[in-house]
């Protein structure tokens, strides 16, 4: 089947993805410094798990 689809649904398409990408990554870094928080406040350790620096 041919796909007939025109530029600017393609550029659309795309620039949908990539805010979702980005959307995704801020989120899970901003889940991840949150659970960073909680364990320093909870007395663990924040930075490298071996050697705990």
């Amino acid at each position: 089947m041919i796909n007939n689809n025109s530029p600017l649904e393609t550029l659309a398409a795309f620039a949908i993805v990539f805010v979702a990408g980005v959307v995704s990554t801020a989120g899970l870094g901003a889940y991840i410094s949150g659970l960073r928080r909680k364990a320093t406040a909870q007395g663990g350790t924040s930075g490298d798990p071996v050697s705990g620096r």
